[in-house]
């Protein structure tokens, strides 16, 4: 009778269940069976766009190039005279601030992800591309937390030997009252570099501050600006080359300024993101996480800026962002909440 289904015998689903063992037994057999759909899916809002690499120089190190402290790996940099030079350890627990000495040594810490939980069931009535979205958000959370480490970094280097309510390279922090983004701002800002000659090359703030640069009045905004503007109703460079970077971890009374690369600092990298799949007690289910073998290092508080809009008198000018609470991912001594099995995402 047409439009009923026909009912499988034992021996047809037992057939079935044994080919979908042996695909998933075949080496990449768990990613066909993701690939087996692929529409389009809807994203909530804009996935997370990493900035650390951007304003830091990276560069990939090997084992033969690190050396061993107490069993540790380091990457070694010479330091130039009177610069402050921020860093984190292997353990990657809290930022570190070396003065003295002509040298630094990087720990190679590990970022990882926390572990996501695939169930088979899931991948069969997926809508769309379920273990690449998977590997997308575990990579966004990775990246989450090298940003956010870069920024705590930037925080103690600031501070130095201060508080943070007078941090020891307080020059290189400009507050105002207003609680709009103007140009005179950023001049401000900019001159926190420029007064040690040091050219400028990005601003990092919350994509709600591009909005303010909509208000800005026609003569404070170049006609190349504002053509681009109209096309796109964004900016993202201004005064020529210097980059507007947005990131949603910025909180939204800051700005940061970074001047290039070479002068901010270095990302050693061992081991760039990697994707591992892991067995679990459920045969049904699979494990993914990431992972990245990398160090960070500021060499100078001299190429670094900060802005503080909306600032008070006795307000804290440092201010450290919480990983355990903002970002979804790990050191592997600090575990954290990750994205579970992604139901109901």
């Amino acid at each position: 009778m047409a439009g009923i289904m026909a009912i499988k015998t034992a021996s047809e689903t037992a057939n079935a269940d044994y080919n979908l063992a042996r695909l998933l037994e075949m080496p990449g057999g768990l990613e066909k069976i993701a690939l087996e759909k692929l529409p389009a899916f809807i994203r909530e809002t804009r996935d997370y766009e990493a900035f650390g690499r951007q304003v830091l120089l990276a560069h990939n190190v090997t084992s033969e190039e690190l050396h061993l402290i107490d069993g540790q790996p380091y990457f070694y940099y010479p330091k130039d005279f009177n610069s402050h030079a921020a860093f984190y350890g292997d353990d990657g627990q809290a930022p570190r601030l070396q003065i003295e000495g002509d040298g630094v040594n990087v720990g190679i810490m590990t970022i990882m992800s926390d572990d996501t939980t695939i169930h088979l069931k899931r991948l069969m009535v997926q809508k769309y591309n379920y273990l690449e979205r998977v590997r997308e958000l575990s990579g966004q959370a990775v990246a989450k937390a090298e940003d956010t480490k870069i920024i705590d970094l930037v925080e103690t280097l600031l501070k130095g030997n201060g508080t943070v309510t007078a941090p020891q390279h307080a020059t290189q922090i400009v507050t105002t009252a207003d609680t709009t983004l103007s140009k005179a701002h950023l001049v401000q800002l900019k001159k926190t570099l420029s007064q040690w000659n040091v050219p400028l090359a990005a601003f990092v703030m919350n994509q709600a501050r591009i909005d303010d640069i909509l208000t800005w009045a026609t003569a404070e905004i170049d006609q190349l600006t504002q053509r681009e503007m109209l096309e796109s109703g964004v900016k993202y460079s201004i005064w020529g080359d210097v980059k507007l970077i947005t990131s949603p971890i910025i909180p939204m009374d800051t700005v940061y300024a970074f001047s290039e690369p070479e002068y901010v600092g270095r990302m050693p990298i061992l081991k760039d993101l990697t994707v591992r799949l892991t067995e679990t007690q459920n045969k049904l289910e699979k494990g993914l996480f990431m992972f990245e073998f990398l160090g960070i290092y500021l060499a100078s508080q001299k190429a670094i800026g900060k802005l503080i809009l909306g600032f008070k008198d006795g307000d804290n000018k440092i201010k450290l962002i919480n990983p355990q609470a903002d970002v979804l991912a790990r050191d592997t001594k600090v575990p954290v909440t990750g994205y579970g099995s992604l139901e109901g995402r």
